[in-house]
């Protein structure tokens, strides 16, 4: 009960988080894999210009909960996946891209409107970033206290990406599955890297739920994760909000859970 009730108190934006698991996810976050440290920011490189960005929002009584994007190099800029938790951690990353990587981050794709996806949206538009999200997320954000995404990703019928935005957010394949963790909850690929990611609607192994399902649609859950495995059949590398990068046994353990709703 005392994580249910600091959940709400966040407003149940902590919701991608599987509850009884933050403890140990928190402790193993930055044991897999070479990570740099950038202020609050954990950086680890998945594969060549593709890095995983990981910060932390200390629940009390908790601790420290996890949440990952990613960051793609695309020549002399990079493409952002997700914000930090908070403004704060979010100016880091950008000032970590421009800085440090010296590629600027030039557009920003959110996944979903919760606060570990969108949390530090406001930083983004404060650095005159571009940023873009699901019709549907714009929609909620308001009522979830952020910031609308600048521009609005338009989808075809068959869930992808469509439109000039295809080319322009390029290296990134962008893909909605349908509603799942959220109703509005999109999926990433880099395709050059073979690394999909799932954000909050993909779980590792080790979980043992799907979270808080307060947003979620359950009926159409199972459904989602396979779309999103077929969406792309040959990537190898699963990255995901909570949890660290695995194979694609993550996507048939979230649709096994799923199942179970």
């Amino acid at each position: 009960m005392k994580l249910l009730r600091a959940l709400v108190i966040i407003g149940g934006l902590t919701a991608c988080v599987p509850m009884g698991e933050i403890h140990d996810r928190a402790a193993v976050q930055e044991q897999v894999g070479e990570v740099t440290r950038f202020g609050d920011v954990a950086l680890r490189e998945l594969a060549p210009g593709v890095w995983q960005h990981t910060t932390y929002l200390d629940l009390p009584g908790i601790g420290p909960v996890p949440s990952n994007g990613l960051l793609v190099v695309d020549g002399e800029a990079t493409l952002l996946v997700d914000t930090a938790w908070t403004e704060p951690q979010t100016a880091q990353i950008v000032a970590w891209a421009d800085g440090v990587l010296e590629k600027p981050i030039r557009a920003a794709v959110i996944t979903h409107a919760h606060k570990d996806k969108m949390g530090g949206i406001a930083a983004l538009h404060q650095a005159n970033i571009s940023t873009y999200a699901h019709p549907l997320t714009n929609e909620d954000a308001p009522g979830n206290g952020f910031q609308p995404a600048r521009n609005v990703l338009t989808f075809g019928g068959n869930g992808w990406l469509s439109g000039d935005q295809v080319a322009f957010l390029d290296p990134l394949e962008i893909y909605f599955p349908g509603g799942a963790h959220t109703r509005d909850n999109i999926t990433v690929a880099v395709p050059a890297a073979g690394i999909a990611f799932g954000g909050c609607m993909i779980k590792g192994t080790e979980s043992e739920t799907l979270g808080n399902l307060a947003d979620a649609d359950v009926n159409a859950y199972a459904r989602s994760a396979r779309n999103f495995g077929a969406a792309f059949p040959d990537y190898a590398v699963i990255a995901m909000s909570h949890s660290q990068p695995e194979g694609r046994e993550a996507i048939a353990h979230t649709v096994a859970l799923a199942e179970e709703l």
